[in-house]
């Protein structure tokens, strides 16, 4: 996710149904999927909010943040 966030993708939906996970020569690796709401930080913003709501971050769904206000930050996803 981080890697991803630092490139500029901001996958917006992270909850436990996007993360699979799997062993591998004794350990246990994750990957992060469903990218179908993700956006890349320099698009056009708008007041929308995706991502799955009891997921989501208090911070997104505050009056202001529907009306576009809060800014979309990496601690959000």
């Amino acid at each position: 996710h981080r890697a991803f966030w630092k490139k500029g993708v901001h996958h917006r939906n992270v909850s436990p149904s996007n993360v699979m996970g799997y062993r591998f020569g004794g350990r246990f690796m994750s990957v992060l999927s469903d990218f179908d709401l993700s956006s890349i930080k320099d698009a056009p913003k708008g007041p929308e909010r995706t991502g799955t709501v009891p997921f989501m971050s208090l911070h997104l769904l505050v009056p202001e943040a529907i009306v576009g206000q809060v800014e979309h930050v990496y601690y959000h996803d």
